[in-house]
């Protein structure tokens, strides 16, 4: 058993304020100034990009701008299928997979990797796609490729779909101003970022 998922996590929705209302939540101003304000992903992906550029500078998406745009361009048909789906109604059947995986592998394929995959899918739909980073996929026992990927959307829809039974997906948007894959990964990130799950390791294995 992965040594990240022997502790079993019952996330709330009062848990995803508690982490949305933190100061450690509010790092992301890049996510208000560039994501927020989109309408149509297709007109804004400079500002999607650069939403993944502020995040890590270490990454040279700048001097690789157009061949990251060419490769989302490339996607336009996969990403159209899902255009008007919440993660909470995703279905996952082999087409589904297929047509994620596929945008998974082509973007990871690019100077993004991984973590950066997962935040521009985010950026071109943030009612489905939730952002991760290593500490975050091994907490849920996932491999950084897109089979893993499938298994950490599916771990996300239903930690979502549980809140959505006793809340209504409007008033949370507009108590927060935020989509619930958006406050998953504040909560997921405030938790189990890599950081922070490096430290609670060697926190607990010098402690045993």
């Amino acid at each position: 058993m992965n040594f990240y998922n022997m502790v079993k996590f019952n996330i709330s929705y009062d848990n995803l304020i508690e982490a949305h209302n933190s100061k450690e939540a509010q790092y992301d101003k890049a996510y208000s100034e560039l994501i927020l304000p989109i309408k149509d992903s297709w007109q804004e992906l400079d500002s999607i990009i650069d939403f993944v550029r502020r995040w890590n500078k270490r990454v040279p998406i700048g001097k690789n701008k157009n061949q990251i745009k060419a490769a989302i361009l490339s996607l336009k048909k996969e990403f159209e299928v899902f255009k008007n789906c919440r993660i909470e109604n995703l279905k996952f059947t082999p087409k589904n997979i297929t047509l994620i995986k596929k945008i998974y592998d082509t973007l990871s394929k690019t100077v993004l990797k991984s973590t950066g995959t997962t935040k521009l899918m985010h950026g071109m739909n943030p009612d489905l796609f939730v952002m991760w980073d290593k500490g975050i996929y091994d907490y849920y026992g996932c491999y950084h490729n897109s089979t893993g990927y499938i298994r950490f959307m599916e771990s996300m829809q239903e930690i979502i779909v549980k809140i959505l039974k006793q809340h209504n997906n409007r008033d949370i948007i507009k108590e927060t101003n935020r989509t619930l894959p958006k406050l998953v990964d504040e909560y997921n990130w405030m938790h189990f970022r890599t950081s922070k799950i490096h430290t609670l390791y060697s926190t607990t294995r010098f402690k045993n």
